[in-house]
């Protein structure tokens, strides 16, 4: 798939009333840019409990699916901060994501992140039953998927 169908969307968002807004203020990116970070936090650091619970390497009293359960709000609390924040410090600058190569990789793991996370990830995190080779997988799916977006994000600023 061509990067080059989303063109209108980028198009789309760069005349967006907010994308002037944050695009004109001195603070507003750093700001939007300090709840994106807050969101990977809230989001790594709960697929990443949850990730060494499905390993049994801590939390091993607590069921799979009540640890799940509980991380489950961080988890999705840190990935809708991350989707707004995300659109609004691209929407500010949309001709330098376009051509930002480590953007598309990192949106090339993030979109399946997302899938996964609402497909596999939550039937295994919900589970108590599900096979201990299954649960491994589905961690270091987790991890790989995630920590990859996050490096590649960072790779952002840097070309």
């Amino acid at each position: 798939m061509s990067k080059d169908l989303f063109l209108p969307l980028f198009d789309w968002l760069g005349k967006a009333p907010w994308s002037t807004a944050v695009a004109d203020s001195k603070y507003a990116f750093a700001v939007i840019e300090v709840f994106h970070l807050f969101g990977i936090i809230l989001l790594l650091g709960g697929a990443s409990l949850m990730a060494l619970r499905l390993a049994g390497l801590t939390m091993k009293e607590q069921k799979v699916s009540e640890v799940g359960r509980q991380l489950g709000w961080y988890t999705f609390a840190g990935l809708v901060l991350m989707l707004v924040s995300g659109v609004l410090m691209l929407s500010s600058i949309p001709n330098k994501y376009f051509h930002s190569g480590p953007f598309w990789w990192k949106m090339g793991f993030f979109w399946p992140g997302v899938l996964f996370h609402f497909t596999l990830y939550r039937k295994v995190t919900r589970s108590d039953n599900t096979p201990y080779g299954i649960a491994v997988v589905t961690a270091f799916l987790a991890v790989v998927l995630w920590y990859t977006t996050g490096a590649f994000g960072r790779a952002i600023g840097f070309f």
